[in-house]
């Protein structure tokens, strides 16, 4: 639940956190009253654990700030794979006339529903469609399929794009989106994810959810390890405290936190700290490093690198 604009901007700074914290590129938003629509991609396989991350951290604030006990949101959430260039920019433009898609709107002259999507604050459409400045969050790669010569060319095709289904329905897409629990996009796309879904073990904790099922990830020993080896240091000396190891050692949170399939919590049992905010200070002082020292940034690629070597 959203009751005001002080909600929606705590969502959306908390959104950032968990983009840079696990990963995951972000090419679409809506936030509306009641829910909201995120187009992502999950590079690391970790759609699973980006949304527990998203969704705990609003709750939490929610039930302070309103003094609203149990659950912000109903049920879990749903998440559809897609692909195709088409399936892409139509679930773009779905999300995005979301705000004017509701039961209330129907009847809303059209030129109504135009000048309430433009002014809609609480989307990524107005980047995409050149109304607003574009947002540092957003990945605009998927304009470039609009096939215009300049970038103002495809933000005012893409405008064009939208408005053209203010006044209906996407049907094709809609009926697109039926076709699968799991998947959007052509007949043997849906086929390869619903056969490779039916190898795995998916669970359904309430009718027409699904928690997808993240791919493996190294151990925290694993990752360790390779920093280990790369700064010819001891992996019993992580646990210990001191000048000796410490730039290591927050080096090796980091990329526990980042390549591992453990939480915070977990790396800071691993590394004996008392709390997860120790965590935090410690990726802190890793990320300061890296943007400071190319060459040590050139190392860390490395570890990361062999970590997702080592899971396929």
């Amino acid at each position: 639940m959203f009751c005001g604009p002080e909600d929606y901007e705590r969502f959306l700074r908390q959104l950032d956190a968990a983009l840079e914290q696990d990963q995951v590129r972000l090419y679409a938003y809506a936030i509306l009253p009641n829910h909201y629509h995120l187009f992502v991609e999950t590079p690391l396989g970790n759609v699973q654990r980006f949304m527990q991350r998203v969704n705990t951290a609003y709750g939490m604030y929610y039930r302070y700030k309103h003094h609203h006990p149990g659950h912000c949101f109903q049920g879990r959430y749903g998440a559809k794979v897609v692909a195709g260039d088409d399936y892409i920019l139509a679930l773009t433009r779905y999300i995005h006339l979301n705000p004017v898609k509701g039961k209330t709107m129907e009847g809303m002259p059209t030129s109504e529903k135009k000048k309430l999507l433009n002014g809609y604050t609480w989307s990524s459409y107005g980047g995409y469609a050149g109304i607003r400045a574009s947002e540092d969050r957003i990945d605009y790669r998927w304009l470039s399929e609009l096939g215009l010569l300049t970038e103002r060319g495809n933000r005012e095709a893409y405008r064009r794009y939208v408005e053209g289904m203010l006044a209906k329905d996407d049907g094709v897409f809609l009926e697109e989106t039926d076709k699968s629990r799991y998947a959007i996009g052509d007949d043997r796309f849906r086929d390869k994810v619903e056969s490779e879904l039916k190898g795995k073990q998916i669970e359904r904790a309430v009718t027409g959810d699904i928690v997808w099922p993240e791919d493996l990830f190294p151990g925290i020993d694993e990752v360790a390890k390779r920093v280990c080896d790369e700064f010819k240091v001891a992996t019993e000396d992580l646990t210990g405290h001191g000048r000796a190891v410490g730039k290591v050692k927050a080096l090796a949170v980091e990329l526990c936190c980042r390549c591992s399939g453990a939480s915070q919590r977990e790396v800071a049992k691993r590394f004996g700290y008392g709390s997860e905010s120790s965590v935090g200070k410690a990726r802190q002082l890793a990320r300061a490093m890296l943007a400071g020292d190319s060459g040590l940034a050139r190392r860390v690629a490395r570890i990361v690198n062999r970590c997702e070597a080592a899971t396929f």
